[in-house]
């Protein structure tokens, strides 16, 4: 073995969800997470090693390696870790001890409390001296139930980038077409309903698979109504990029996420959890998929306000714990920045 090979480097291990990932999604949370690890720690190197397969000999050696290993988001907590197919860490991964970070990471569903293995295996990985950071209150609240009580509420960090400047540059009024989403993972009988809304009110509407087994499914009750896109980030990117202003209403937090990114309004219909949870803490613009059509149309049709607010001081402190020096400068916060239900010192002290 050669001198040195679990030596530290200046370098991140980023664990990625966008590695062997089914959906496009997660290619949006791992951009994310490279923009801002580089932001932080722009001197690192930045390796990746998954989350959706299980790590092998070079991804523990690479974490081994690296200053700083940062779990990179997504919906991969749960109360049933181990047997859990979203992120496949198991007992071999223990030997990571004290090594793991969180950004932006998200608890899957409104589930029991950790089981007493979840617990034993968060304690054994997560770094008991750094921040970690969570999307939304509901996660901090179940890792405190696990015992994990340095964290911070920061939103998705996908959303660090919408500012007020940012999001004052989107278009408030409906634009003449539309794209949307759609996902087999949660099929309903509403997604038919949305869709006929929406053909409804815009000329042109535009359906984009962001999962692998999206596209086959919309083809399915589309019937030429609408315009497929290409299952790519890519193909969605394009679109989003054109001259004239497009809507974004669909089923997929992040396909609404990447519109707002590329300025564009946005109405995320939620489905589960994660929509839902965010807009509670950042004011995101969600509406229940299984809302009446008068009131999707309604809020479609009406002025957008941008009122999502993001909790920057906590954003602040998770980037300045690497690089004092690198992290975003010291800037006040505009009033109700912060989690809209976190509370003063630690939200999520364990009760007794």
């Amino acid at each position: 073995m050669p001198e040195g090979i679990f030596a530290p480097r200046r370098a991140v291990a980023l664990l990625d969800p966008a590695i062997a990932t089914r959906n496009a999604g997660d290619e949006i949370i791992s951009q994310a997470a490279r923009r801002w690890i580089q932001h932080a720690l722009p001197d690192h190197f930045l390796a990746t090693v998954p989350t959706h397969e299980r790590m092998g000999i070079r991804s523990h050696r690479l974490i081994r390696q690296a200053e700083h290993a940062i779990v990179g988001g997504s919906n991969l907590l749960t109360s049933h870790l181990l047997f859990d197919r979203g992120w496949r860490v198991g007992f071999r991964d223990m030997a990571l001890v004290n090594k793991l970070v969180l950004l932006g990471a998200g608890w899957r569903g409104y589930e029991s409390d950790p089981s007493p293995m979840t617990k034993l295996m968060l304690r054994r990985l997560l770094s008991r001296d750094a921040l970690h950071s969570v999307r939304d209150t509901h996660t901090g609240e179940m890792l405190a139930k696990a015992g994990i009580e340095n964290v911070v509420v920061t939103s998705c960090m996908t959303m660090w980038q919408l500012t007020p400047a940012h999001l004052a540059a989107i278009p408030r009024e409906k634009a003449r077409a539309v794209v949307t989403t759609f996902t087999m993972r949660q099929p309903s009988p509403d997604d038919l309903r949305i869709l006929d809304l929406l053909t409804g009110l815009y000329e042109t509407v535009y359906l984009w698979p962001q999962g692998i087994d999206d596209a086959g499914y919309v083809r399915g009750f589309a019937q030429g109504r609408a315009e497929i896109l290409g299952p790519t980030l890519a193909a969605y990117d394009a679109l989003l990029a054109r001259d004239q202003p497009i809507d974004y209403v669909g089923n997929r937090l992040h396909g609404g996420i990447r519109a707002l990114q590329k300025g564009q309004r946005a109405f995320i219909l939620a489905i589960d959890n994660r929509a839902t949870e965010i807009a509670r803490d950042t004011g995101l613009p969600v509406i229940p998929r299984s809302a009446p059509n008068a009131e999707i149309a309604a809020r479609i049709s009406g002025i957008w306000d941008p009122g999502i607010r993001l909790p920057q001081a906590q954003i602040d402190a998770w980037l300045a714990q690497f690089a004092p020096a690198a992290a975003a400068p010291a800037r006040s916060a505009p009033a109700g920045s912060g989690s809209a239900r976190s509370a003063a010192g630690n939200p999520f002290r364990s009760r007794p």
